[in-house]
Order: structure tokens, then C-alpha cells, then sequence
């Protein structure tokens, strides 16, 4: 759930996408592209509370769990719009949100059959005026190899550039169909799973190994609820959206396959250009992984595509990304998915923001020492020619370190400490506007 303020007028446009089980009643047998026609209702948070039906319409469905992602908007008659409108009679903040009951059943037993609830904080004029919201997506299940530490990264863009902060979420938040809820609910935390946390970059950490923390098996579910917060430069909340999904413990002895070559930071792609991403999977199994996005930011061809080929054990996937007018200053946060053989996924998130500013991208800095391919010992000196950049913005640089053990670049001699950079150097370079 995110909401967009390119009016500044009082008129916000919500988004919100979810996921659904194979067995929802409403879902089972539902088709990719397929709408339901005002199906569920959305309360603006207004003083008479007013609400409106939304329609929503299938973007992905799990090859293997049959499970379903879907988006909320507006089936009109010139075709489907993402996201709904509302407009608001005078300036202040307001919680949007919508609720209902039968909640999935996970293994904390909390709330288990009963209430649910997403809310997000909107701000219209005053001190906040003209903000966006954080967006952020995480696949509905994410599967936690069994007996080891798990670690997933939460991604969040914002376009406005705000920082950012993630908290956990409240049962009052999230557990409440009603605004509030009881009084028993107020700005009381939740029961996270044991031993799991959440920094405020959104690394989650769960040890999971039975010398731990012993309080998983094999397909047991496990609620996690968080909330994403956009900061002004004083560390105030301005708005927030919540994540709510499920953690579910997979074969300790099948390890996911490794995901390589996706951007940790968040790409910014402007109006009328091509971005392609090019990203590499294996398994330790030896097959190659099937790798599908779950929530593509359009479901047109021409603005986004994907290829996939396969080679051997190892799976290239290529995304290409051409924004139209129709995204410009928006962002979006896109949820990459690898599935081995036996079905153990592992999920990573692309962060894209669209800019309606022309921006060229800077040249690729230029390795010039040592060769590509020659034997090194430490500590070694890595010299580039440093990139430049047609708009003249300034460039700056990130590394990346292969993880690949079964690249030849990454055998032979360790050079973890004494690395010279000439001119400092990260692979993940970009300009700065």
C-alpha cells in the first residue's frame, strides 16, 4: 500500500498490491489479467469516514504454489488505470485503510482465522505538503531455509528521496479492523517470530537453527508485519505504508538458489530511455533455476519486458525497462524471484524510481590493472580510467564482490584486506543529479 501526491491539490492516487493463497475462494481459479470488480472496500480516513469498492486485477500467479499477486485500480472503459483517487476537503493527515477478517493461519497462533488490517498515513498540505509516500513489495511467502540464519533485505524507494526508517508494526495496526481497535491494541507490538529482527535499513535477521531458536518445522507459517517510514531532515515520520507478509521454514537440507548481478541501490531509469538489467541464477543442485518477476511495473511489452535463457546449470535473465510519460516520477519497488528444482525460492527486491528529467547515463570506468585473467597476490592495486559522465553530473562509485564460487574470478588468492582502488571504485557506479 503506497499513495502518490502529483497534484498537491488534495486528490491522492492510492496503490496497494497483495497476495493471495491458491485456496481463497475468490483467487483459485482466477487468470493472470483477470479483474474483480469492486471486490473489496478501501476507508479514506476522513472525518464521516467515507469509503469506496475497488476493483482488482491479477498480475502474477506461483507456478508452483498456485498462489496470486494482485493490484488495486479502476477497470474504465478506455482500459485498466493502476491505483484509485481520492480527494480530500481540507489539509491534514489521514490514515487510509481497509480490514476484514480470516486472517491465514500461521504457527504463533496469533490472531489466527481473525482480523486483519493494512493502513497507510497520508498527508495533505501543512508542514508536508506535496509528499509521496515510501514504496516498498515483498513477495507474499518467503521461504527460510530450516536450521540456519536467514537474512532478507527489505527495499523501499521514495521519490521524493526522503530517508528512510523500518519499524515493526502494532497489533493495533495490523490486527484491528477497526481504526484502533480495543484498548488493549494501542501501540502494542505484535508477537514477532522468536529470535527474528528488523533493522531500521530493513535487514531482517531470523536465526532459525535448533541450537537457537527451536521453534520451527518444515512448512510451518510465521507472520511478520512492519512498517516503512519517510523521514524529514529532522528524523520526524511524515507518512508510513506497511509490509505484511509470511515467513515459511523450507528444507534445512535443500539450500535456495543465489540470485547475481541485481543493483542493491535503487535505479533511477528516466522517460523515454531503455534500462536493461541483466541478472545470472544457479543452484547448487546443478539445475538451472526458473526466475520470474511477481510484480512487473506494466504489464505492456513495450515498456516491460523479460528473456530468459539457460546454459547448463546457470539461468540469464534480462529485463529491459522503457519507461513512458505515464510513470514519470514514480517508483517502484520489483520482486525477483529464483525457484530451483525443488522449489525452494529465493527473493530479491529491484528498486526503480522514473525520472521526467533527461539524464544520460556515465561511461563505464576502464580496469587497466592488472589484465583481465592474470595470477595477483596481495595486497593488490587495481587501477581504472575513471568514468565521465554526458550531462557533466558528478560520478561516484560502489563495488561489488562476487560471491560466485563457482566463477574462476573468484578462486585463487584472497585479497579481503590491502585492496587499492586507483581511482576508488564500485562497480554499481552512477552519476548524481
Amino acid at each position: 500500500m503506497s499513495w502518490e501526491n502529483p497534484w498537491d491539490n488534495g486528490t491522492i492516487r492510492l496503490k496497494m498490491q497483495n497476495g493471495w493463497t491458491a485456496s481463497h475462494n475468490a483467487f483459485s481459479s482466477t487468470n493472470i489479467g483477470s479483474i474483480k470488480i469492486g471486490y473489496q472496500r478501501i476507508y479514506w480516513g476522513d472525518p464521516d469516514n467515507s469509503s469506496d469498492w475497488v476493483d482488482f486485477k491479477i498480475l502474477s500467479r506461483d507456478e508452483v504454489s498456485g498462489d496470486t499477486i494482485s493490484e488495486i485500480g479502476d477497470n474504465t472503459s478506455s482500459g485498466w488505470i493502476t491505483g484509485v483517487t481520492h480527494t480530500y476537503a481540507s489539509d491534514g493527515d489521514y490514515v487510509v485503510y481497509w480490514g476484514d477478517n480470516d486472517r491465514e493461519s500461521t504457527a504463533l497462533g496469533y490472531n489466527n482465522g481473525l482480523n486483519w488490517r493494512n493502513a497507510t498515513k497520508v498527508n495533505i498540505g501543512g508542514t508536508y505538503s506535496g509528499n509521496n509516500s515510501p514504496v516498498s513489495a515483498v513477495p507474499p511467502v518467503v521461504k527460510v531455509q530450516d536450521n540456519k540464519t536467514f537474512n532478507y533485505q527489505l527495499v523501499a524507494t521514495d521519490a521524493d528521496g526522503d530517508s528512510l526508517n523500518y519499524r515493526w508494526g502494532t497489533r493495533a495496526e495490523f490486527f484491528a479492523i477497526t481504526p484502533y481497535g480495543a484498548s488493549s491494541f494501542l501501540d502494542v507490538s505484535y508477537l514477532k517470530p522468536t529470535g527474528m529482527t528488523l533493522s531500521s535499513s530493513g535487514l531482517v535477521t531470523w536465526d532459525v537453527r535448533d541450537s537457537v531458536v527451536d521453534n520451527a518445522t518444515v512448512e510451518s507459517r510465521w507472520i511478520a508485519v512492519m512498517m516503512v517510514e519517510d523521514l524529514d531532515s529532522s528524523g520526524n515520520v511524515k507518512s508510513y505504508i506497511p509490509l505484511d507478509f509470511v515467513f515459511k521454514i523450507a528444507d534445512p537440507d535443500n539450500d535456495p538458489p543465489e540470485i547475481f548481478g541485481l543493483p542493491t541501490t535503487t535505479q533511477t531509469v528516466t522517460v523515454g530511455t531503455t534500462k536493461t538489467f541483466t541478472i545470472t541464477s544457479t543452484d547448487d543442485r546443478g539445475v538451472a533455476p526458473t526466475v520470474t518477476v511477481l510484480n512487473p511495473p506494466s504489464d505492456n511489452t513495450s515498456i516491460w519486458d523479460n528473456t530468459t535463457s539457460t546454459s547448463g546449470g546457470e539461468t540469464t535473465f534480462t529485463i529491459t525497462f522503457t519507461p513512458d510519460s505515464s510513470l514519470g516520477n514514480k517508483s517502484f519497488a520489483v520482486n525477483i524471484r529464483s525457484t530451483d528444482n525443488d522449489t525452494m525460492t529465493k527473493d530479491q527486491t529491484l528498486g526503480l524510481y522514473v525520472s521526467s528529467v533527461s539524464n544520460a547515463d556515465p561511461t563505464a570506468p576502464i580496469l587497466l590493472s592488472p589484465a583481465d585473467g592474470d595470477n595477483v597476490t596481495q595486497p593488490v592495486t587495481f587501477r581504472f580510467a575513471g568514468s565521465t559522465d554526458p550531462d557533466g553530473d558528478t560520478v561516484s562509485y560502489n563495488i561489488y564482490i562476487c560471491t560466485d564460487s563457482g566463477f574462476a574470478g573468484c578462486s585463487g588468492t584472497s585479497v579481503t584486506a590491502g585492496v587499492n582502488f586507483v581511482p576508488p571504485f564500485n562497480q554499481n557506479f552512477h552519476d548524481n543529479l
